[in-house]
């Protein structure tokens, strides 16, 4: 029986090994490309190694691809506050929902649950109409409430889960030591549900860092572009489009979400577990 069990257990591992690898190809060739000389890139002879490594193409983009560094730090602002954003609303709304009792609490559930099954580009001729008249057309704030309305839906349930998990006996015992309302959920709750604030803040990251809807149609300029959008600029502005320079920039855009995925990966896969568990 532990032989069954054990050749199983080996045969899903490599399936897995085999699926990860085929996800990789596509990053690993990309970074492998931006280290590449162009004589090498441009060899008739394809190499996967470097034969020369090389940083020549990110100090390009760095120094001489116009207004890179502008996208780049747009893409911050608006992924730092959308995600923040996106985090004190959906804990909140997720405590109540979980532990609180009103009423119609059940019928705002069903609500953001509809919301749920509705494509998000739905929202953006309405939006767009809105950010115009608020003059919000091209600016950070145009962008950050529509991802933070966008990504609110799904990390409400998320952290409902969580809140879901934690006993009602431990925000009791709060209430008897004199804790009031907030202090039971900012002081007892929300550093139990450490593993659905991670899930939320990567979920919501990955969202907004690479969103390009929504920002090419609420952005005109370079000062409100972010770098999704950004890319396609610096790429019409290039006298001489080269694979080192366009592999190079889309391995420097991927560097903020390896950060954010490596820093926060121990609660990601619990809080996607106990959020489904106990959604």
């Amino acid at each position: 029986m532990k032989q069954k069990n054990l050749a199983a257990d080996t045969v899903i591992f490599l399936l897995l090994l085999i699926v990860s690898f085929v996800f990789i190809i596509p990053f690993l060739w990309t970074f492998l490309t931006s280290v590449k000389t162009n004589d090498e890139i441009y060899s008739a002879a394809m190499t996967i190694l470097p034969s020369k490594i090389t940083f020549e193409h990110y100090a390009k983009v760095v120094t001489q691809m116009g207004d890179f560094l502008k996208y780049f730090r747009n893409s911050v602002v608006v992924s730092f506050w959308s995600v923040l954003g996106t985090v004190v609303f959906s804990a909140m709304l997720g405590y109540s929902f979980s532990k609180m009792k009103y009423k119609f609490k059940n019928f705002y559930l069903g609500f953001i649950l509809l919301i749920l099954t509705l494509p998000y580009v739905i929202y953006l001729i309405p939006i767009y109409i809105m950010n115009s008249k608020m003059n919000l057309i091209d600016t950070a704030g145009g962008l950050i409430l529509p991802y933070i309305a966008t990504n609110l839906p799904m990390s409400v349930f998320i952290m409902r889960g969580q809140f879901n998990s934690v006993p009602d006996t431990l925000g009791e015992a709060a209430t008897i030591d004199g804790c009031n309302q907030w202090q039971v959920f900012s002081r007892i709750m929300l550093p139990v549900v450490k593993p659905g604030i991670a899930t939320v803040i990567i979920f919501t990251f990955i969202n907004v860092w690479g969103e390009f809807t929504y920002a090419r149609t609420l952005t005109s300029t370079a000062n409100g572009q972010t770098l999704p959008v950004g890319i396609t600029f610096l790429r019409d502005e290039a006298a001489s489009w080269q694979y080192g320079t366009l592999t190079a920039t889309i391995t420097l855009s991927l560097i903020p979400l390896l950060i954010i995925f490596l820093s926060m990966q121990k609660y990601f896969i619990r809080g996607i577990m106990e959020g489904a568990l106990k959604g």
